[in-house]
């Protein structure tokens, strides 16, 4: 998995105590080289990952999981730059992004 920070998988027990992603069209924000996407993405109806920087969404794509390849789109953006409408998702959130 791209760069392990959360060895003991504690962001991703807080968020999935915190929302019910299954079946959840999500959005996120900030999504780097993967790493909190492919943890969760697995439970969601469809990812749409997005991030500013191209290098990073270039290493995400490479180590997307080949079993998440339908569920994940990764996307070199900024939020404002998307054209999806609001209700296109079900939950957007964003980590590590500031």
């Amino acid at each position: 998995m791209p760069g392990v920070l959360d060895r003991e998988g504690v962001e991703l027990r807080v968020l999935r105590e915190l929302v019910q992603l299954r079946g959840k069209r999500v959005l996120e924000l900030g999504a780097g080289d993967g790493r909190l996407t492919f943890g969760y993405a697995r439970e969601a109806a469809s990812v749409l990952a997005v991030d500013p920087d191209p290098e990073t969404v270039a290493a995400a794509r490479e180590a997307l999981p080949r079993r998440l390849a339908r569920t994940v789109e990764l996307r070199v953006a900024r939020a404002e730059e998307l054209d999806e409408p609001p209700a296109a998702f079900d939950l957007a959130f964003f980590s590590w992004s500031l």
